[in-house]
């Protein structure tokens, strides 16, 4: 660590872990392995497209360095910088960071970080939980800084998002129109997307596109077949003939439940198997629109759709009846009509 250019700054020794800082009504731990240096706080000039979460930028030896917004993430109110803050420098890995703090405490040797969650020292303030590693005692609560969640955007919540929309503008400013046009919210449309049905299974929402639905059915008996296996496999009487019909819930990662007598559902086929999937609800058909790429559905759900429900998972019906066929053999031959 380089030498604080600030002659009140706290002296470290060998045995020292982290520097106590104070910011607001908190007192934050900094890693002594991450501080650079400690200096008076300057100027912060503003930085354009700044990412959430940063403040601005500082100038220092020849380069700017961004300014790391920690009464924002910490939920305290904005203020001006005062002649008695200080500047911490710190490295984060992959830059040079700056924080803002109202005072240098000290430097200590942390020994024991509580067992309980941030709630214990910020109560219920939804802070930047990104930037904090945990709660320790100094012996006051101080929360223990981490270097990486500096680097991540504090994104905005619902009341930061509201605020943009309750400022009041007149409708006589010339680019009221213009505002106004760019803050509809857009409709979904009504006839593109894949045209699926819509159930419930161990309440999530899942759906099959349509072509591979031969038809559905309600308050349906079935008859158990004893086999060894985690998977519930019985027999479903449809217009005499018996398809097989599993409770798919194992297969899908879900906790199993025992089916009740009568059953909801609806009876797939692909690459000539035909197998019934009993579901908790039957919502109906819906337009599956845009997907959410971002999300990781599994191995047997092909994408993730949003709604105004909730996700919605899109079966890969080939893979799920494939795993089933290969899971019990060949499909049940046809028979008379089960009771």
């Amino acid at each position: 660590m380089r030498d604080a250019r600030d002659s009140s700054s706290p002296v470290v020794t060998a045995a020292h872990t982290h520097l106590l800082a104070r910011v607001g009504k908190y007192t934050i731990a900094i890693p002594i392995g991450i501080v650079i240096s400690i200096h008076e706080a300057p100027l912060i000039f503003p930085v354009p497209c700044a990412q959430p979460g940063i403040a601005g930028a500082i100038r220092f030896a020849g380069i700017a360095v961004p300014v790391f917004d920690l009464r924002r993430s910490l939920r305290l109110e904005q203020r001006a910088i005062a002649r008695s803050d200080r500047l911490v420098l710190v490295d984060v890995s992959v830059r040079m960071m700056a924080l803002i703090v109202d005072d240098v405490l000290e430097f200590v040797a942390l020994e024991h970080v509580t067992e309980e969650g941030i709630d214990g020292l910020f109560r219920d303030t939804p802070v930047n939980a990104n930037i904090i590693a945990g709660i320790a005692s100094a012996p006051e609560l101080c929360a223990v800084i981490e270097p990486a969640g500096i680097v991540q955007p504090d994104e905005w919540d619902s009341q930061t998002t509201q605020s943009v929309y309750d400022e009041d503008v007149s409708e006589s400013h010339p680019l009221w129109p213009r505002t106004l046009a760019l803050a509809e919210i857009p409709k979904a449309p009504a006839a593109s997307g894949i045209e699926a049905a819509i159930c419930q299974i161990a309440g999530q929402r899942f759906a099959v596109a349509l072509p591979a639905v031969v038809e559905f059915f309600t308050a349906a008996s079935h008859a158990p077949i004893p086999v060894r296996s985690a998977i519930a496999v019985s027999l479903l009487n449809r217009r005499g003939e018996a398809v097989m019909l599993f409770d798919p819930r194992p297969i899908l990662g879900l906790p199993p439940a025992p089916l009740p007598l009568s059953v909801d559902g609806m009876v797939l086929s692909c690459d000539q198997y035909v197998m019934a999937l009993p579901v908790d609800k039957l919502e109906g058909l819906g337009v599956l629109t845009s997907v959410d790429s971002s999300i990781k559905p599994g191995r047997f759900c092909v994408s993730v759709h949003p709604s105004e429900q909730g996700a919605v998972l899109l079966l890969d019906v080939p893979a799920f009846l494939h795993h089933v066929q290969s899971a019990f053999g060949n499909r049940p031959p046809v028979v008379n009509a089960v009771a």
